[in-house]
């Protein structure tokens, strides 16, 4: 059985139905399975439409998930759906600034998608382009459902961007002062935090277009 991570009330709605059974005792164990992950894509797919769409690759070319944007409102529906190649634990995911996925890159793996989409230039936690991190079971799947409101998904559709999941959990420069960087002769944050929140290696990409 697949297992899935959802933020979604859907999906809280029905892991506690599951618990409901007649006779049976609590149980701390909580499964996601492809009921509750058809259950949220019919929900985004009734409040809003897909507009583009990112085929995820991992550093061996072989393709692994996808990433869909949806229009809803005022805001984006990011839905993020992966079979395996997700590491079990949190992990930085980000839309990168170029629509290219080399995963044999000379800077290394992905390095040609360039840095987050920032179109306003903040630090990072600010740009356009940082949304939650996703967070990889044991089996290695993933799953994660999310509103945007920085980002133009017809425009995202159209501008040859790139959806990117780093191998390590994001801080999104989230360093108080009473740290001390190795690197810098002042508390807080250093040059790297601010732009990628140490996020690690690039292990995943693809490329966002128009569905």
């Amino acid at each position: 059985m697949k297992r899935y991570h959802y933020f979604s009330a859907a999906a809280a709605v029905l892991v506690l139905l599951s618990g409901c059974k007649e006779g049976a005792g609590p149980s701390n164990e909580i499964i996601f399975d492809d009921t509750v992950k058809k259950v949220n894509a019919e929900a985004v797919r009734a409040e809003g439409s897909d507009v583009a769409k990112a085929e995820m690759i991992d550093t061996n070319g072989e393709r692994i998930g996808t990433v869909t944007f949806h229009e809803k409102d005022k805001a984006v529906l990011a839905e993020a759906v992966f079979q395996t190649g997700i590491p079990q634990g949190f992990h930085g995911f980000h839309i990168h600034e170029t629509g290219t996925c080399e995963p044999d890159a000379a800077g290394g793996a992905f390095s040609t998608a360039g840095s987050h989409y920032n179109p306003d230039g903040g630090t990072h936690g600010e740009h356009a382009g940082d949304m939650p991190v996703i967070y990889g079971l044991g089996d290695g799947s993933a799953y994660m459902y999310t509103a945007l409101d920085k980002i133009d998904a017809r425009r995202l559709a159209n501008e040859q961007r790139a959806v990117i999941v780093h191998s390590a959990s994001d801080n999104y420069a989230n360093i108080p002062d009473r740290y001390q960087s190795n690197d810098q002769q002042q508390p807080g944050p250093d040059e790297e935090t601010l732009s990628t929140g140490d996020s690690g290696n690039r292990i995943s990409c693809g490329v966002i277009k128009s569905k």
